[in-house]
């Protein structure tokens, strides 16, 4: 992703800080977030796993997490100063819980059980290979496997800063690594998730 890539995205959400905490991360809604949120983890338990969330916003996928188990391991990463800098006031006390500012387009990923993105990698890229690169780095770098979502090019439109993908060429190439990744659609119209287990 170039810098004026990047430029356009940092820009679209600093426009919206006035908005809501959720709109401010490009959600429509908290129940479309937490969708999303809930097809991630049909993953599997990820009690006592570590888990890297890619594109962190403000933490909200840790609530979410908190909420259905327990004794985990945390980090986020995000690019927006404003994000990272509100979710690690909010999660200030938590253990287990870490946040840095990182561009995780251009960073190694520590290695980590479980690596999930909600919405980071949706952005459009004038490199054709992008989100695919990282989606194989995200699988190189996870111990045990791999949760993300990405919007459908069946249901989605096209948009100046968002990209939309076709399901199944996605999961074609998640299956080149694990042949059993699984398709979850159904939960929103706009919207698939890829879960890959080792």
């Amino acid at each position: 992703m170039n810098p004026l890539e990047k430029s356009a995205i940092l820009r679209y959400h600093r426009m919206r800080m006035g908005m809501s905490p959720v709109q401010a991360l490009g959600w429509r809604s908290e129940d479309t977030q937490a969708s999303r949120f809930a097809a991630l983890c049909r993953w599997g338990d990820l009690t006592g796993k570590s888990i890297l969330d890619l594109g962190c916003g403000y933490g909200d996928l840790k609530t979410f997490l908190d909420s259905h188990f327990n004794h985990f391991a945390y980090i986020g990463v995000d690019f927006l100063p404003e994000f990272v800098a509100t979710a690690k006031k909010t999660f200030s006390n938590r253990p287990d819980t870490q946040f840095f500012l990182l561009d995780f387009l251009n960073a190694e990923f520590p290695q980590v059980d479980v690596i999930m993105a909600s919405g980071s990698l949706n952005y459009r890229c004038a490199d054709p290979l992008h989100p695919f690169q990282v989606i194989r780095q995200m699988w190189e770098s996870a111990k045990m496997g791999v949760a993300f979502n990405l919007l459908n090019a069946r249901e989605h439109g096209a948009e100046k800063l968002l990209q939309a993908y076709e399901p199944n060429t996605v999961l074609d190439f998640c299956r080149q690594m694990d042949p059993d990744a699984e398709l979850v659609m159904g939960y929103h119209p706009e919207d698939f998730t890829l879960l890959m287990r080792r």
